[in-house]
């Protein structure tokens, strides 16, 4: 939205939301599936504590596949993955 503004394009928040979601999945060919939140779409979902857009703003929860797998106040007692925890696999790398 930054780089756009200081080119002299006007974008509002929605529009930059769809820019990093729906055309997103547009490019990947899966539109029919994610990348807006619409009925028959996989349900990946996070909910901000205010504006999206801005720094000061912390994840609030995260659903994904309609379940949530993140929310702030309880962050201990949800599982954590292999990729959370830094487990490193045989060859010595990092998951």
């Amino acid at each position: 939205m930054a780089a756009g503004r200081r080119s002299g394009l006007d974008i509002d928040k929605a529009r930059a939301i769809q820019w990093i979601t729906l055309n997103a999945a547009k490019g990947l060919g899966i539109e029919d599936r994610v990348g807006s939140l619409e009925a028959g779409k996989m349900a990946d979902v996070v909910i901000w504590s205010s504006d999206p857009f801005s720094v000061y703003s912390t994840v609030e929860k995260v659903f994904i596949d309609g379940h949530i797998k993140y929310e702030n106040e309880t962050v201990e007692e949800f599982e954590r993955t292999d990729f959370d925890l830094g487990i490193i696999d045989p060859e010595g790398d990092r998951l």
